[in-house]
Parts: structure tokens; sequence; C-alpha cells
């Protein structure tokens, strides 16, 4: 298993270090971190100088990969914007004169869960933006609808029925934890035929949960994915700005779980 992480905490001093505490002592632990300065990239300048400060930090930890934020608001935004967006991430080495503002990918974020060909073409170019330019590390392309449905995850013709095959991952179910545990939900997600490696779970707002608990809920998730983030933050839009009281403990469950598959 790996982290996906909504890193949209603010990097006041010392925001991130239980991010780099953690990357630091479970190196075999993949973090993939969304960056989200400007809800995206910041369209008339560049971040300001806390996050011009913070975000080359990450480079000094090789299992942290950095994701760029744009939103495609379910591809009503106008695709000329999304690919700007991309384009100002891409260059953002060249203007700071820094090869550690590198990110290695973008994380579209709002993008539809149900097929249509007019909304894969967007996607796709959204996509090649990222896989044909030089500026991205690793040209790493992440999708979050929120949710796709267990009808097409479940489909003999998934591939053709959704924009799976334009990512590298996908975060197929977004939500609290009660809604994840209710039958309709759970059971689905556990049934699919579609590789884990292409697909994240994000829950929110989970309970006080005991270690042994903690760990039975990451087991479940990784019947249906192998890339996870949960968080007991609740409120809405507070999800994500803050590491949680669980953070610490999740990652030492995932490593566990990679140490003992490597064994």
């Amino acid at each position: 298993m790996s982290i996906l992480l909504p890193l949209y905490i603010y990097p006041n001093a010392g925001a991130w270090d239980p991010l780099y505490a953690a990357a630091k002592a479970h190196r075999n632990v993949d973090f993939t971190v969304i960056i989200n300065p400007c809800s995206g990239p910041c369209l008339d300048s560049l971040p300001d100088q806390v996050y011009l400060d913070e975000i080359p930090k990450l480079r000094a930890y090789p299992n942290i990969r950095a994701l760029g934020y744009v939103a495609t608001h379910y591809t009503e935004k106008d695709i000329e914007s999304v690919l700007a967006e991309i384009d100002i991430y891409a260059k953002w080495p060249k203007v700071t004169n820094n090869t550690k503002m590198r990110v290695d990918g973008i994380f579209l974020d709002e993008t539809p869960s149900t097929y249509s060909a007019e909304e894969y073409s967007y996607l796709k170019r959204a996509g090649q933006a990222v896989k044909n330019g030089t500026s991205f590390k690793d040209r790493f392309v992440a999708h979050n609808p929120g949710l796709i449905s267990s009808r097409i995850l479940n489909s003999k013709a998934i591939y053709q029925e959704s924009y799976l095959n334009l990512t590298d991952i996908t975060v197929v179910f977004e939500e609290t934890f009660d809604k994840w545990l209710d039958k309709d939900t759970f059971d689905p997600l556990h049934s699919h035929k579609m590789p884990r490696s292409k697909l994240a779970i994000i829950l929110h707002s989970l309970p006080h949960l005991s270690r042994q608990v903690l760990d039975f809920v990451i087991e479940q998730v990784e019947e249906t994915a192998d890339w996870i983030f949960l968080t007991d933050v609740k409120g809405d839009d507070k999800y994500y700005h803050s590491f949680s009281s669980i953070f610490a403990d999740m990652v030492k469950t995932v490593d566990g779980k990679r140490r003992r598959r490597k064994q």
C-alpha cells in the first residue's frame, strides 16, 4: 500500500513536519502528496514565499512524490484553463530558478465518473499535457471523481466505460467513514476486478478508533485499493487542512504491511 495525502495544509513553520518525520521513519512507504497553494497553482503569480521555501524540502525524501492540484469542475472548466494551470506547475522550476520546485505530476480533482466521449477527450488532453511534457519528473496523472459506481467498477467493459486508462491512479471513493461502511458501498467496492494498484480510497470523519480497529479498517481498504488516506478530522473543507491524530498510526500500519509482503 501507499499513502495518497491531500497536503492542503498551509506550510507555516513546522506544519509539514509530521510528513517529514513519517517519510524519514518509514522509508518503505511511498507518499504521493498533493500540493494546493491557491486552489491550484496561483494563476497570476508564484505561491507566496512560505510555499517557495517549503516545497523544495519535499525533495529531501526519495519516498515523497509531489503532485500539483488542478480542478476540472467535472469538465465544466474550460480545457484551456486546465492546460494553463498544468503549464504553470511545469514552469515552476524555470521561473523560480530552482529545480527542487519541480512537481512529479498532476492531480485532477472533480473529474466525472460517468463516461462520455466528449469528457474522455477533455481528460485525455489534460493527461497528455502531463505525459508528453518533460517538466514533470514522473509524468504522473491522478483523477478524483470522488465516487465510481459499482456498476462501472464491476463492468467487463470498464476500460470502455470509464477514464481509468487515462490515469496512474483514480480515487474511487472519497467520503465519510460511515458511508464507506454502508453495505451498498462496502460490498461492491470489495467485489471489483480492477487492479488495486490503480485505485485509491480517501475516508474522512473517522471516529475515535483503537489501533487494532484502525489496522482492521486499513486491511479492509486494501481489499479495494493500494492507495489510502484516512483522517478523523471532521467538518466541511477541514478534512485535509491539518494532520489528524491517526496519521502516524496509519503510516505505521501501511509500513508493516509492506514489510510483510517483502518477507
